[in-house]
């Protein structure tokens, strides 16, 4: 099984992750998914529901990611679903940072909600 798996849908893509603890083992390969992502789609959504534990290094990556893809206008949002994961410390820091919803189908909604928003914005 892949630690990270990409899937596209709608042109959104979706980068899960298939891990009990994200670290910086992981984190590179992280960075250069979204960083990738980013060239093509502007909607990224990273599944982090499998996740119970996330360090600063694979917390890190994805704070640079969001940072260069939001200065391309992309957008990235999280999915947290794990109970383990939204009681740690980390997770405060990803609250503050980033749009967390609690499941893909969320986040999926919340995407197609910025863009209807960003129409109704130029209109």
């Amino acid at each position: 099984m892949d630690s990270i798996k990409r899937d596209i849908k709608n042109e959104i893509v979706i980068e899960k992750v298939n891990l009990v603890r994200a670290t910086l083992n992981e984190a590179y390969l992280m960075k250069d998914n979204l960083l990738e992502d980013g060239l093509d789609y502007k909607k990224i959504i990273v599944d982090l529901s499998s996740c119970d534990y996330i360090d600063s290094t694979f917390l890190g990556a994805l704070i640079y990611s969001y940072r260069k893809i939001k200065e391309q206008d992309g957008e990235i949002l999280l999915v947290v679903g794990n109970q383990g994961l939204t009681n740690s410390f980390i997770f405060r820091e990803i609250s503050s940072i980033f749009k967390v919803c609690n499941s893909i189908r969320e986040a999926i909604e919340e995407m197609n909600n910025c863009s209807t928003e960003i129409l109704n914005d130029k209109n």
